[in-house]
């Protein structure tokens, strides 16, 4: 572990004082130091987030820490409770990495304040989250919306991927997104270190070539996601020199770490020490260990494959073999859809707005919504209130043209592939829709549904007139849930 460095000032005073007084009186002194030394015993939130504050690249860190908070609460060995003075310190090297995020903890004048037997300075103490955004979410630019959407949503197909095609539980594959949200915000695109690392893992030099070369070589593309969670897999299946000479051991040891937060903590560690290897990893290591701990474990930790929180046997008005289960519990399982009540799904209840605007709420993370709510029917009580807000600040999902929202009006699902569409920020189409029933497709749709046809989200039903898309029927929270699992695998 790398000792932080913290001041000292009386006892280096002290130390001075040797050559130039005579013992006794030396004595005296250190009595009298020793005295005003106090013990802290622990501290109000150890190992917990106190604060956050976001930074662009190259950003002063004086300016980062003089944002933080001055004191922490510490418990004393007398049992009193105190405010002690603080600076920060990153456990990374801030001015010299460009890592997304980085973990800062408080140190202290030693001469004064000295830990308890037991405790140490990292990860008995609260720490500070800096993260980095872009000069364009610091401008209110609109392009820092999708940046940050994308990343939300390469999070759930990164989890995925994981825990599907590499059969990590949720403890492990929470440890790999805290390691890839640090080094690349889960951007496939992003370069580092002076432009020789590249993708999600960033992936350096000759790692960089090998990535290119396999790619190549096996039909995928390096530069999108799915290419790279591929060639990350097989980074993993074997020890070799051509691809990664530690993988299939790294990737046994993650199948070892107990389902659970400190399992997480655990492979958050150890990926992170023994497949990333960043620079100061003792420290660095244990950061990123922690936020796979605090950050990502509550959000995707409720994953498992067990029948005692199958849907089926949460509601009751689900059953085993419904053709709509296994989509029920896709986004079950991801916190984007829950019960009407504790024992109801309720799968053939109509949609409504109001549902839709809090479902991309939480695919995108639940990002802060702030200003003034546009429509009079929604009020601030109401559990759909930040999502509305958020829904129509980002252009997602419009009023009805008269000054209100019409939260409890059902959502047909041309309407639905409307605002999934312009959640992907209305992508290029072209071609035309081949189903019996285009023509009754509103004109403001079509495009959206030929988007949301072609990408196998939303698809269409035989009937006796030929397979149709019945743009004009509402979708009901089963229908829902099939669409939602389409688009967030496609």
């Amino acid at each position: 572990m790398i000792a932080v460095k913290r001041l000292g000032a009386a006892l280096l005073v002290a130390s001075m004082a040797v050559g130039v007084v005579q013992t006794a009186s030396f004595a005296v002194d250190i009595e009298t130091v020793s005295d005003c030394v106090q013990t802290i015993t622990g501290f109000e939130n150890a190992g917990q987030e106190i604060g956050a504050v976001s930074f662009t690249l190259g950003q002063a860190e004086a300016e980062l820490t003089a944002q933080m908070p001055q004191t922490v609460t510490a418990t004393l060995a007398d049992g009193t409770v105190e405010e002690i003075p603080v600076t920060w310190v990153s456990l990374a090297d801030y001015a010299d990495t460009d890592d997304f995020y980085y973990e800062f903890v408080p140190q202290w004048d030693e001469a004064t304040y000295v830990l308890a037997d037991g405790l140490d300075s990292i990860t008995s103490v609260p720490y500070v989250l800096a993260e980095r955004g872009t000069e364009e979410d610091a401008s209110g630019d609109a392009s820092a919306y999708s940046k940050q959407s994308a990343a939300s949503a390469n999070t759930y197909t990164i989890y995925n991927f994981l825990v599907e095609q590499m059969q990590y539980n949720s403890a492990a594959a929470c440890g790999v997104l805290a390691n890839i949200k640090a080094e690349s915000n889960f951007n496939p695109n992003c370069y580092g270190d002076g432009g020789t690392s590249y993708g999600i893992c960033q992936w350096h030099n000759e790692r960089f070539a090998a990535l290119q070369n396999w790619c190549s070589a096996n039909g995928y593309d390096w530069t999108t996601l799915n290419g790279q969670l591929n060639y990350l897999k097989k980074e993993m299946a074997d020890n070799s020199n051509a691809y990664l000479y530690n993988g299939l051991t790294i990737n046994n040891q993650m199948k070892t770490y107990a389902n659970s937060d400190s399992g997480a903590y655990n492979a958050g560690h150890y990926w992170c020490y023994y497949y990333e290897v960043p620079a100061n990893r003792d420290t660095v290591a244990i950061a990123r260990a922690t936020q796979a701990k605090n950050t990502y474990w509550p959000e995707f930790g409720q994953y498992t494959n067990s029948s005692s929180s199958s849907v089926s046997g949460i509601f009751t008005d689900i059953s085993a073999n419904a053709w709509y289960k296994d989509a029920v519990q896709y986004i079950y399982d991801k916190k984007l859809m829950v019960g009407t009540s504790d024992t109801q799904f309720s799968p053939g209840l109509s949609l409504n707005r109001a549902m839709v605007a809090q479902i991309l709420y939480n695919i995108a993370g639940k990002p802060k919504a702030s200003g003034k709510m546009p429509f009079t029917d929604v009020s601030s009580d109401k559990w759909y209130y930040n999502a509305i807000l958020w829904a129509s600040q980002n252009n997602i999902i419009a009023g009805m043209g008269d000054g209100t929202f019409a939260p409890n009006s059902d959502i047909t699902r041309e309407q639905y592939a409307a605002i999934l569409y312009r959640y992907e920020k209305s992508p290029a189409v072209s071609g035309s829709l081949k189903f019996s029933d285009a023509g009754s497709v509103s004109k403001w749709a079509v495009n959206a549904m030929l988007w949301a046809t072609q990408k196998g989200i939303i698809s269409g039903t035989n009937t006796d007139k030929g397979v149709c898309l019945d743009p004009k029927g509402t979708a009901t929270r089963a229908q829902s849930a099939m669409i939602l699992m389409s688009y967030l695998k496609k």
